[in-house]
């Protein structure tokens, strides 16, 4: 791997740790110019290696081949999750609810994100919620989101491009794992809104902490 490779895998990396742009650029002692020229570089050479479609991650799971959805029982447990950014990459936040299978709302969660992108916060507001999930013990779990990429993706029906996404999309896949049944689908962002309303309230409350 050149020197290029190495430096462009270690802002992913760095990314996939701290989605804050901001304190990734200073890490890096790069402007944001300069890391948006880095992910357009890094996605025209991985859209010309078709990597998502012919590589294998090192966890053995194809970048854009989802194993066949494990659905949830009767009793399973319904997470709705969603991210926002406030600007594209801006402030961003991550909100995740959790209902059992009687339809009562058991518990939720909120982070805020620093600056990063609205598909980097809908990535990690399903890792918060799953994460939550586990947590509690649940075993059977039906995810809900409004991002139609985010369920596409994990679906394996659209590839995952943007080589910030791929540790994302990784974690996230590892994690759905852990579950014994699990399945994703698409809602209407207007049955979505107290998930909304968390991740856009842990801005708020950063900015007010400012």
């Amino acid at each position: 791997m050149g020197e290029a490779r190495r430096f462009r895998a270690a802002i992913f990396a760095a990314l996939a740790q701290n989605p804050d742009i901001a304190a990734v650029c200073r890490r890096f002692h790069l402007s944001r110019e300069e890391l948006g020229k880095l992910f357009q570089e890094a996605a025209a050479h991985f859209h010309r290696e078709d990597a998502g479609a012919a590589q294998v991650s090192g966890d053995g799971v194809p970048p854009n081949r989802t194993p066949e959805p494990r659905l949830p029982k009767e009793d399973g447990w319904r997470l709705y999750v969603d991210g926002a950014a406030r600007g594209n990459p801006g402030p961003a936040g991550a909100g995740a609810v959790l209902y059992d299978p009687a339809g009562r709302k058991r518990a939720q969660d909120s982070r805020y994100l620093g600056e990063t992108t609205n598909n980097v916060a809908e990535y990690q507001a399903l890792i918060l919620g799953l994460e939550l999930a586990l947590s509690l013990g649940v075993r059977h779990i039906q995810v809900c989101a409004d991002s139609q990429l985010i369920v596409q993706q994990l679906k394996g029906a659209y590839q995952v491009k943007a080589p910030h996404l791929l540790p994302l999309w990784r974690q996230a896949q590892k994690t759905l794992q852990k579950f014994d049944s699990c399945a994703i689908s698409h809602l209407d962002r207007s049955l979505n809104l107290e998930a909304d309303r968390l991740a856009r309230q842990a801005i708020d409350q950063h900015r007010r902490k400012r």
